[in-house]
């Protein structure tokens, strides 16, 4: 479904990515780890094309993104989910989740999210600014699902939000999987990345330095500690 091959990129003089290359096949979810600044958010806007790839190649069911305009992408059906949310504060949850269409939805045609996130559904005339954190990145997630996308990009979706939100958040991103939709996951909560995805790669200084499956990062907490300088527990 999608691969990168030896992607590099820049901001300035400065090369970010050194040669990535990853692969999420269809209907899988797989994690993108490591340690702050080493390149995992540029790769996702890589895939983008909000930071253009200085080199190598990038694809998406046989179709190369280097061939899409960056306003383009998403109707190719990649949704990506920014860190820090991105919703339009003044603007009502249900004029957030129909910002990308082209046209008011039909009847019955956001029922799909409201059953991911029915928080949504109460709260669709409520301003986006007002909604907590955790409601916040459903209504993130939720604008991107409205465009029935088959890779979900998400950076850092459980960040600054409540504990017990996480775990809401965590089952619904599982559900989505579960119904087709590939996932490649940043997250710094290692223990979401683990039970969220099946693959894990591991990222230092803008390259991949390790692939494995998340069952083995499970069972070697040294490994994840090699890379990450934490525990998943």
């Amino acid at each position: 479904m999608l691969e990168l091959k030896g992607v590099t990129a820049h901001y300035g003089k400065s090369r970010v990515l050194q040669g990535v290359d990853l692969e999420v096949r269809d209907g899988e979810a797989v994690a993108l780890l490591g340690r702050n600044g080493v390149g995992k958010t540029t790769t996702l806007r890589a895939i983008m094309r909000l930071t253009p790839p200085s080199g190598g190649e990038i694809a998406f069911n046989d179709r190369r993104l280097a061939e899409v305009r960056a306003h383009d992408i998403a109707a190719l059906g990649i949704g990506y989910v920014p860190q820090g949310r991105h919703i339009f504060p003044r603007l009502t949850v249900l004029e957030n989740l129909c910002i990308g269409l082209a046209e008011p939805p039909a009847a019955g045609e956001l029922e799909y999210v409201y059953t991911h996130f029915p928080v949504l559904l109460e709260r669709m005339h409520q301003f986006g600014g007002t909604l907590s954190g955790g409601e916040q990145q459903q209504l993130a997630i939720a604008r991107c699902l409205v465009m029935r996308p088959r890779l979900l990009l998400l950076d850092e979706p459980t960040e600054g939000i409540m504990p017990i939100l996480v775990n809401t958040l965590r089952k619904e991103i599982k559900a989505i999987n579960q119904t087709g939709v590939s996932i490649l996951l940043v997250e710094q909560n290692v223990r979401t990345a683990l039970e969220l995805c099946t693959r894990v790669y591991f990222m230092e200084k803008g390259r991949i330095s390790f692939e494995c499956t998340a069952a083995q990062a499970k069972a070697d907490p040294e490994l994840v500690h090699r890379y990450l300088g934490v525990s998943h527990a």
